[in-house]
């Protein structure tokens, strides 16, 4: 999943995982825990690693949170659905 700079290599179950973990966030409980810090992204999301968190801002959180809304027929793309295989010469 590709999110912003970031590249999540889930597979399904992985991020069906993920999505379950975001969208059960109070996300508004936490902007209002860390109102005050100096950080300007509030939402700390802990990825499963090893003191690994995504920094997110409210509406980062909710792009995620949209993104992650899985359909329930999921399937693999094939490459040249992703590649545009025409050649523009100037």
């Amino acid at each position: 999943m590709e999110f912003g700079n970031l590249l999540l290599n889930l597979n399904y179950e992985e991020l069906k995982r993920f999505s379950d973990y975001v969208r059960n966030i109070d996300y508004t409980h936490y902007l209002r825990l860390n109102k005050d810090s100096f950080n300007r992204r509030k939402l700390l999301l802990n990825i499963g690693a090893s003191k690994a968190y995504l920094c997110l801002s409210s509406s980062e959180f909710l792009e995620l949170r949209e993104l992650l809304e899985l359909k329930n027929n999921p399937r693999l793309l094939n490459n040249s659905d992703l590649i545009n295989w025409e050649l523009v010469l100037n």
